[in-house]
């Protein structure tokens, strides 16, 4: 019986077509740091000195702590005018603290998708874009923080599965979106004055619409995290300003602690940051006055931090914002006569709340809104955000073979930054915290 040609004889010389365009799988976002680098005054910095036996840190930021020649009654007949007092100052004091985003490419992947006949695109050339991408939304991540370098606390309320050796996860953390794929986690039981390391584990997949991350195949490196526990960048001892010093570090509601060298205690509420405790009531349209109102017993309403603030805040209370404005505006369109329920809802957030401009970030605190000004934030950068240099110019060098010798036949390159956050003035803020969540 003859046998016809099918489909299944010629497979081999079909041709394969494919989308031009590449879809991105991997969340992103970099809203915080984007809108310091264009806001904030950036100083070029030193590395930490020493001398004598000495330490010092290479960036300080100056403020004024106390006001002196307060005022006293007299007679103006020949009485006695008193001693006088001055204005007192003091500075924090910060180092700057290194980060690394390093991407490794074998010789294989490189020249095979070298040329248009090879390749969809360069693989060398797409990598140095996604490589400076997730540099930045790694410091995005950072710039949250408290300075220990923790990116979340499990909460108790969270699922955690797997053990060593095999695929694991934790479901329900905070806010998935501060990890990276691939990214190498540390655990610990405690953070800040005594850290205490429990393990690693390397960070598979992160899925911010379940706020779960998976791990590779090497599961924990040692026993399991549990709720409670602190996750915390790769390299970082989890001490006290061990990391990059972010919001939560800075805009702290607290008379006790230390931030940049300096005690709290030791100025008088000075270094504390106001604060709205919602207790998990909803924002509402006054809540924006009563941090105005907060902002301008702390300042006084002739002080310029006061006058160019953002609020900075996650998805879920920009959610908030905007079911503010569509009950108000429902109850006024409920009004109008018809049979069709009219399109009250906007495309996007709101740009406005309280007359200030609103900054979502999806790596924000859920729960917390932010009022700050960049007027007197400032980046202190040893090194801006650029490729690394293996000397004299070469920022792409082979990778050693650590067990045979020789080189292995792949090659790296690394963006590196060296830098720190400070707020001059953490008066000139608002913190809005335990707000409520809306269902997503």
């Amino acid at each position: 019986m003859a046998s016809p040609l099918v489909e299944s004889a010629l497979e081999a010389i079909e041709l394969d077509a494919f989308s031009k365009r590449i879809s991105d799988l991997a969340p992103h976002d970099e809203t915080l740091y984007g809108y310091l680098k264009r806001n904030a005054t950036t100083i070029p910095i030193s590395n930490v000195t020493a001398a004598g036996g000495v330490t010092r840190p290479s960036f300080r930021v100056p403020f004024r702590a106390q006001a002196g020649a307060a005022i006293s009654q007299g007679t103006g007949n020949a009485d006695s005018l008193g001693r006088g007092t001055g204005s007192k100052w003091a500075a924090f004091a910060l180092s700057p603290v290194f980060y690394y985003s390093t991407c490794e490419i074998s010789f294989l992947a490189r020249i095979s998708t070298e040329g248009a006949k090879r390749g969809l695109f360069n693989v060398q050339a797409q990598e140095l874009k996604n490589t400076f991408t997730q540099a930045t939304g790694g410091l995005e991540a950072l710039l949250q923080g408290d300075g220990t370098g923790t990116l979340d606390q499990i909460p108790s309320t969270a699922t955690i599965t797997g053990t060593t050796g095999n695929v694991c996860t934790i479901v329900g953390l905070n806010n998935a979106f501060r990890f990276q794929d691939q990214q190498t986690v540390q655990y610990f039981s405690a953070v800040g004055s005594s850290p205490t390391l429990i393990g690693s584990f390397t960070v598979a997949y992160v899925d911010p619409v379940t706020q779960t991350i998976t791990t590779d195949a090497a599961g924990w490196s040692a026993a399991a995290p549990v709720a409670g526990n602190y996750l915390v960048v790769n390299g970082s001892s989890a001490g006290v300003g061990a990391s990059i010093l972010g919001l939560d570090a800075w805009l702290v509601n607290s008379p006790t602690g230390s931030i940049g060298g300096l005690l709290r205690q030791n100025f008088g509420g000075r270094l504390s940051t106001p604060e709205i405790d919602l207790r998990g009531a909803s924002i509402t349209l006054s809540t924006g006055l009563r941090a105005l109102t907060l902002l301008l017993r702390a300042l006084g309403p002739q002080n310029q931090a006061a006058k160019n603030s953002v609020w900075y805040c996650g998805p879920d209370q920009a959610m908030q914002m905007a079911e503010l404005y569509l009950n108000s505006i429902y109850s006024e369109t409920s009004r109008n006569a018809g049979d069709v329920t009219p399109d009250v809802a906007k495309r996007e957030w709101p740009k406005q709340y309280a007359g200030r401009p609103v900054l979502v970030g999806m790596n924000a605190t859920p729960g917390e809104l932010k009022l700050f000004t960049a007027d007197v934030a400032y980046l202190g950068e040893l090194l801006p955000l650029e490729l690394y240099d293996f000397g004299g110019g070469i920022t792409s060098a082979a990778v050693p073979d650590i067990v045979n010798g020789g080189y292995l036949t792949s090659t790296m390159f690394a963006y590196v930054t060296a830098l720190n956050l400070a707020f001059s003035n953490v008066r000139a803020a608002v913190r809005v915290d335990n707000a409520a969540q809306p269902t997503i």
